[in-house]
């Protein structure tokens, strides 16, 4: 059938244009939560019947699937399939069952909806894998493939402002973009820290930037920005101390050199398109930065200082490190200290 926006899922969905087969899956857990609900609801009421509705949350049989995807429904036009979280990915789920699940779905009756949905399983949308990557196929010639993807850095601030709104509260556009730098990427993450601000302030409240100051979580990525952003600013007392305190947060060495790695990237991507006169927006676009252009946007003004040979040495060294860190047997936090000392020594380089 189609790979569907999630504008165009929610339109066929509320004109009751159903499908056999839907595949609801990506990087925003709170939409795929939603749709699927909202999907649930229109096929069945809010009160799903028991003998029509068949829920597979943790544990999955392919056989017991096979069975409940052949039942009749009873009273009632459709019999309906929920798989949540099915993991298939290369190494845990074997082509037979990759085969047995294709021939499961192949076979489901006119009567019965399959829904496979994500509200939970974490998902790279740049590696699914192979065997996801055919059972997406595969569902998109026979049914309906939904992607729920990241809102825009815009979007995504009006509806902040939206949410506050509703609970009589005021938030400029610019704290609503500083909720979303410090809260990460995670609706549901942004979502609980913004009713955290809205209790706080009470009805009636304006959020401030003190206030997102005081109360936000800040998450991994954003500290690991900051650690990147004290490195560039030739300031070791902050970086180090930056570093501490993602190592008590118990950060992962590689979750760590990620981002350092998507910060460094960012640098040399805004410094390529400065000295080849290429708009910001056209390499964002390429690279497929998606909301996160405003990190481009603002890399280009932190290392003005900096020469483009050191910005390439330290990508040598944050690949260089990263190799190590997957390859040899060695205290990984030394690993990364000595990382950052050595992109402190190349930032002092003009």
């Amino acid at each position: 059938m189609a790979e569907l926006s999630r504008k165009d899922l929610r339109q066929g969905i509320n004109k009751k244009q159903f499908n056999n087969l839907y595949l609801i899956y990506g990087e925003e857990k709170m939409y795929i939560k939603a749709d699927t609900s909202l999907l649930l609801e229109k096929l069945m009421g809010k009160n799903p019947p028991e003998f029509n509705f068949h829920k597979f949350e943790k544990d999955y049989e392919l056989d017991d699937i096979a069975v409940v995807v052949q039942v009749a429904p009873f009273m009632s036009e459709y019999n309906v399939v929920l798989i949540s979280d099915l993991d298939v990915n290369d190494k845990s789920f074997p082509k037979s069952d990759y085969d047995r699940l294709k021939d499961i779905l192949e076979n489901c009756p006119d009567t019965s909806v399959v829904i496979l949905t994500y509200p939970t399983l974490k998902q790279d949308m740049k590696k699914l894998g192979s065997v996801f990557s055919k059972l997406k196929t595969f569902v998109s010639k026979k049914g309906i493939v939904c992607a729920e993807g990241r809102e825009t850095d815009l979007s995504l601030a009006r509806q902040i402002i939206r949410w506050a709104d509703k609970r009589g509260i005021k938030i400029e556009q610019a704290d609503a973009f500083k909720l979303q730098e410090y809260a990460g990427f995670d609706l549901n993450t942004i979502k609980n820290e913004l009713d955290k601000l809205c209790n706080y302030v009470g009805d009636g409240g304006l959020i401030t930037t003190e206030d997102i100051e005081k109360l936000v979580t800040k998450q991994l990525e954003a500290n690991v920005f900051y650690l990147t952003d004290a490195i560039v600013a030739r300031d070791s007392n902050k970086a180090f101390s930056m570093l501490d305190t993602l190592f008590y947060q118990k950060a992962e060495p590689n979750e760590i050199i990620s981002v350092i790695s998507m910060s460094y990237l960012d640098f040399y991507r805004a410094r390529v398109a400065a000295e080849s006169s290429t708009p910001l927006s056209e390499v964002a676009k390429y690279f497929g930065y998606g909301r996160r252009e405003f990190a481009l946007k603002k890399a280009g003004g932190k290392t003005r200082a900096m020469s483009t040979e050191a910005l390439r040495e330290s990508l040598f060294e944050i690949s260089d490190t990263t190799y190590k860190l997957r390859s040899v047997s060695s205290n990984d936090r030394i690993l990364i200290e000595a990382l950052v000392a050595k992109l402190l020594i190349l930032a002092e380089k003009r």
